[in-house]
C-alpha cells in the first residue's frame, strides 16, 4: 500500500503518464478526455435537471468504460476536473491514476456483468476468483456477504440517487465483514474505494436519478467476459 501510495504521490505531483493513458484510453471512454477544461462550462455551475441528468449519465458510462481499459485507471472523478460542452461530458484526469492487477480488474468487471444481468452464480464465481468468497467461508456467512454487496451496489438501479453518506455506511459495514472474519485486501480495494468515493460526490452534487443498470449494460454486457475493449 505505501509503495503504490508513493507512486501515486509521483504522478500526482509530476502529471507523469498522464497525456500516454489518456491517448491510449480515449477510444474506449465515452466522454472528451482533455488535458484541461478551459473551453468547458464548470460541471458545478450546471443548473439544469435535465443536462444534469445526462451529464450524470455520461459520468457513469465513464466510469464503467475505465475497467476495460488494460493500462490504467484515473482515479478522480470529483467535479472539479469535469465539465461540459453541451450536453458532452469533459474529463481532465490528473495524475491519480494506477494500473490494477490484471485479475482483480477482470474480477471487477466479472462482478459488474454478473450483477448487472441478474446472474446470481457468475456473481459469486467472480467473488471466488476475486478472494472474497473462499471454500471455507460458512454458508450463511457468503450469504450475508452477498447481501451486504447487493445493497452496497444498490436496490433501486433504474432510478439510482447517489449519497456519500450511504456509500459510507454500506462501505463500512463490508469492511467490518472482513475484518470480522479476517480477511487480507490487496491495496486495489482501496483505491478502487477511493475511485467510488469521487463518482458518489459528483454524483450527489447533482441530485438526479440514473439508470445504472441499463447504463452498465450499455457499457459492460455489450463486450463477452474475459475481453477487453
Amino acid at each position: 500500500m505505501l509503495g503504490a501510495l508513493r507512486s501515486l504521490t509521483w504522478r500526482l505531483a509530476t502529471g507523469k503518464g498522464v497525456a500516454s493513458l489518456r491517448a491510449v484510453a480515449q477510444p474506449s471512454i465515452p466522454a472528451a478526455l482533455t488535458a484541461g477544461l478551459d473551453d468547458a462550462q464548470p460541471l458545478a455551475g450546471v443548473d439544469d435537471p435535465v443536462r444534469l441528468r445526462r451529464l450524470g449519465d455520461q459520468l457513469l458510462r465513464l466510469y464503467f468504460a475505465q475497467w476495460t481499459v488494460e493500462d490504467g485507471l484515473f482515479l478522480d472523478l470529483r467535479s472539479a476536473r469535469l465539465g461540459a460542452r453541451g450536453d458532452e461530458l469533459v474529463f481532465a484526469p490528473n495524475g491519480l491514476w494506477i494500473r490494477l492487477r490484471p485479475e482483480f480488474r477482470q474480477g471487477m468487471l466479472a462482478l459488474y456483468r454478473s450483477f448487472y444481468s441478474d446472474d446470481a452464480g457468475a456473481f459469486r464465481g467472480a467473488l471466488r476468483a476475486m478472494g472474497l468468497l473462499p471454500d471455507d467461508l460458512p454458508a450463511d456467512e457468503a450469504d450475508r456477504l452477498v447481501g451486504l454487496l447487493r445493497n452496497h451496489f444498490g436496490v433501486d438501479q433504474s432510478e439510482q440517487r447517489f449519497s456519500i453518506d450511504d456509500f459510507k455506511r454500506s462501505f463500512d459495514e463490508l469492511f467490518e465483514f472482513f475484518l470480522a472474519n479476517d480477511y487480507k485486501l490487496h491495496s486495489d480495494f482501496v483505491f478502487v474505494g477511493f475511485y467510488l468515493v469521487t463518482l458518489y460526490l459528483t454524483l450527489e452534487q447533482g441530485g438526479q436519478a440514473h439508470d445504472v443498470r441499463s447504463i452498465c449494460s450499455e457499457v459492460l454486457l455489450e463486450h463477452p467476459p474475459g475481453a477487453d475493449v
